[in-house]
């Protein structure tokens, strides 16, 4: 990938983060962009509407993320689960490689506790989120627009455009 998936979605940097600057961040880089690449997601604004997503997802205080949301994504467990019974159900090849993210036995007896200890599972799930409403970002998105599409489709209560791009620059 040629651009840096953690600069700001305008910006481009061929150097990656110091982790004692930036953990987050760092943690962002060495965790989510091998899944993306894994899922084969080569697009950098998808990349950066879901490092942009993590980021939102972890600042929002609570009573703006999602009911019984879980993990750092903040997704619900009813929204995993009609990610799988109504969207990867039909998808069978990309059922098995998001599968392939989650542990092996803890999937089968705790599905959702996934989302709160697996970030790569997570992150799998949360693009899943957007790719089935089709709001993906297009090849020139910037921050504003990607914040537009977090706001309108992403599950939170109350959260606004202008909390994602407060994510992006804390």
């Amino acid at each position: 990938m040629s651009a840096n998936l953690l600069t700001h979605p305008t910006q481009h940097s061929s150097s990656s983060p110091a982790p004692s600057a930036e953990p987050s961040r760092y943690l962002c880089q060495q965790q989510l962009l091998p899944v993306m690449q894994y899922l084969q997601l080569d697009c950098p604004q998808l990349q950066q509407l879901l490092v942009g997503t993590l980021l939102c997802m972890s600042a929002l205080p609570a009573p703006q993320r999602a009911a019984e949301a879980i993990g750092p994504f903040g997704i619900p467990p009813r929204l995993h689960t009609l990610i799988w019974d109504d969207y990867l159900a039909y998808q069978p090849d990309l059922a098995s490689k998001v599968r392939g993210l989650a542990s092996q036995h803890c999937f089968l007896t705790d599905p959702h506790a996934e989302l709160g200890y697996n970030l790569g599972y997570a992150a799998a799930i949360a693009w899943l989120i957007y790719q089935r409403q089709h709001m993906l970002p297009g090849e020139q998105s910037d921050l504003a627009s990607l914040a537009r599409i977090w706001e309108a489709s992403y599950p939170h209560r109350g959260g606004h455009a202008e909390d994602f791009q407060r994510a992006w620059l804390a």
